[in-house]
């Protein structure tokens, strides 16, 4: 029988406030997640230090779920927790929306955003964020995995980039920064 899991993925960031990841519709057009398994949405919670997406689902992984998470994020693209691959090859569950936050006064908005849950070859439940808008960034330090970044905007005015950073080690949560631009 398929169980309904809280899955919790953290994005950790000093001073945020405000924090939300909203799905575009609940017409399984904004997510994807393997055929006979829960789906109870998504919600979000932040403080001063960090920001949690929960999404209330089951967890089952198929590769029709990595193939629309691709297909989504179309030639944009995505970082994984505790991974080297580039793409998943299988998921249990994604979904694509709009984050929004504040932070020093601004807030900040970015659009088809994709996240997801895998698992890892320890069998754990790693997490993937993506999208068309997303692009690779290189030449990081010593102990970072993998940044990718998107710009966000308030209203029509670009804002500043946001970079999603993944630390060895993390397998829920990714590191976010503001580059002024």
């Amino acid at each position: 029988m398929s169980k309904e899991h809280d899955n919790n993925f953290e994005l950790k960031m000093v001073g945020l406030s405000n924090f939300k990841f909203t799905v575009g519709n609940t017409k399984n057009t904004d997510y994807s997640i393997t055929d006979g398994q829960p789906w109870g949405g998504v919600s979000t919670t932040s403080n001063n230090d960090n920001a949690t997406i929960t999404v209330k689902a089951g967890r089952k992984k198929s590769t029709d779920v990595a193939i629309w998470f691709k297909d989504t994020i179309e030639n944009g693209s995505a970082i994984g927790c505790q991974t080297i691959d580039k793409l998943p090859t299988k998921l249990n569950f994604a979904c694509k929306g709009t984050m929004s936050f504040s932070h020093g006064g601004s807030s900040y908005i970015g659009e088809n955003i994709i996240i997801a849950q895998g698992s890892t070859a320890g069998s754990r439940n790693n997490w993937w964020i993506g999208g068309p808008n997303m692009t690779t960034i290189n030449d990081f330090p010593a102990g970072i995995l993998s940044i990718i970044g998107q710009n966000f905007s308030q209203g029509k005015l670009l804002k500043a980039k946001i970079t999603f950073t993944v630390f060895v080690g993390n397998v829920s949560s990714m590191s976010m920064n503001i580059i002024s631009i």
